[in-house]
């Protein structure tokens, strides 16, 4: 049977990127997309899964099961994709979601970032994501700052005090209760198209997932400060990105936040920072409210 010119480019360069790739996930339980069985997802895995989209490799019931990273019931260039991710550390999916979970796929993002969602919570890239488009279940309560995002601010205040900098938290963990009293206190106050470019409707605020801060004085003047330059310069070194920078409001849907972190993790917070992009921008997905 003779395959299309662009399944053919498409297979070349997808085997020839596979054989630059390194493995680098390996666990000891079954792993989702490990289809020669060795327990580590590598770009031979991703490789076969490419063929059997094409019809190369023979697809049976087991191979269904575990090279179908999609869940949608079949294997195509989506699944081989998600696994060459995988295999070279883009995902941590592989780790965190595998079939049999309670989490569900929810499709894919515009820069191909599969979408997950568990008890309510919306993930990509092991991100917990809280925006207009994604919101949060009102019985979600960490209760508080989450340890890993209060630990990374400590460390952060003691850099900026060693440059002779005060940074302090002005504002934390809300919850949903919390948040539908500031936004719907806003709405009265400038009506709603106004409160939603600068407050989060209940459900829809990043405090509410533990992760997010604000810091010193809540204006757009803290960008200019000493504290604000510092802060924006060197916050990913510690895990944090400026959630709603400067220029980027009709992606994020909120405006120009100089003050307000959340907290991804260093590999992650660096990626974005220097990406130059918001986190919308960086995974492709939308910040709208429905």
């Amino acid at each position: 049977m003779k395959r299309p010119a662009k399944i053919k480019l498409f297979l070349s360069v997808f085997l020839v990127l596979c054989s630059f790739a390194a493995p680098v996930f390996s666990v000891s339980a079954t792993v989702f997309g490990d289809v020669d069985g060795d327990s580590i997802l590598s770009a031979n895995d991703s490789r076969s899964i490419l063929r059997m989209s094409v019809g190369i490799e023979e697809i049976t019931d087991e191979m269904l099961i575990l090279a179908d990273l999609n869940s949608d019931g079949d294997i195509t260039a989506a699944d081989a994709r998600i696994s060459l991710r995988l295999s070279i550390g883009l995902y941590e999916e592989a780790t965190v979601f595998r079939r049999g979970t309670d989490a569900d796929f929810l499709g894919l993002t515009e820069k191909n970032y599969p979408i997950y969602e568990k008890n309510g919570i919306t993930y990509v890239d092991g991100i917990i994501i809280a925006n207009k488009t994604y919101s949060l279940p009102s019985a979600y309560d960490p209760g508080d700052i989450l340890p890993d995002c209060k630990a990374a601010f400590r460390e952060m205040q003691n850099a900026a005090f060693s440059k002779g900098l005060s940074i302090y938290i002005s504002s934390g963990y809300r919850s949903y209760s919390s948040q539908d009293s500031i936004y719907n206190r806003y709405v009265r106050q400038d009506g709603r198209s106004l409160a939603d470019t600068y407050s989060a409707r209940p459900g829809h605020s990043e405090h509410q997932t533990g992760l997010a801060i604000d810091l010193n004085t809540i204006t757009q003047a803290f960008g200019n400060t000493a504290e604000g330059k510092w802060v924006a310069s060197h916050c990913h070194e510690f895990g944090f990105i400026i959630r709603y920078p400067k220029g980027k409001e009709h992606i994020t849907g909120y405006s120009y936040e100089p003050w307000h972190l959340r907290y991804v993790g260093v590999e992650k917070a660096t990626k974005i920072y220097e990406s130059g992009l918001c986190l919308e921008e960086y995974y492709g997905i939308t910040s709208k409210y429905q």
